[in-house]
């Protein structure tokens, strides 16, 4: 299965690239400056065009820094996505990690929600940085995004996950499979 439904929210893993994503926000990994690293968020932040780079500068001018668990949201550039939600991950040997990666994946949604938005795709956060299993990965992903969309969701009608290999998909659809039960 790569799909679930809750109340009116669908909740879907596929296979792709993040950049050619087209929903409302696509989220971007980041580190607390919004500075680009990683290669996701560099290759993203190329295709979205220096627009993007601006406006968080211009953010990052404002409040310094954005702690871990916290998410900000610019245009989407040159994407197809309207927006990005660069969203700071939990980084090595930060403690609790999978608390730490609940609260960013809760935060996103919250902010999306906040700004109306219809249609989210994430990237596995913090899989590339931290070298998570991509099931470990998928576990509290998808058990936040449940719990969003059972509890408090008001706007979101579509939340995916893009994951750039097979093997992660197989991992995250085994966890979907399992938010049924």
């Amino acid at each position: 299965m790569n799909k679930l439904k809750i109340n009116n929210t669908i909740i879907e893993i596929l296979v792709g690239d993040l950049i050619n994503q087209k929903c409302d926000s696509i989220i971007l990994p980041t580190n607390s400056r919004l500075l680009p690293s990683g290669t996701l968020r560099v290759n993203v932040l190329r295709n979205a065009g220096a627009k993007v780079q601006i406006e968080c500068n211009s953010i990052i001018n404002k409040i310094t820094s954005i702690q871990v668990g916290n998410a900000v949201i610019t245009s989407g550039g040159n994407l197809k996505s309207k927006h990005i939600i660069h969203a700071v991950g939990p980084r090595l040997g930060e403690k609790p990690v999978a608390k730490k990666l609940m609260y960013v994946t809760w935060n996103c949604l919250k902010l999306a929600d906040k700004k109306g938005l219809k249609s989210i795709t994430f990237p596995p956060i913090s899989r590339e940085m931290l070298g998570f299993t991509a099931h470990f990965c998928a576990d509290v992903m998808l058990q936040t995004i449940k719990k969003y969309v059972s509890e408090n969701n008001k706007n979101l009608e579509n939340i995916s996950i893009c994951l750039e290999t097979l093997p992660d998909y197989k991992e995250f659809e085994k966890v979907l499979d399992n938010l049924t039960d």
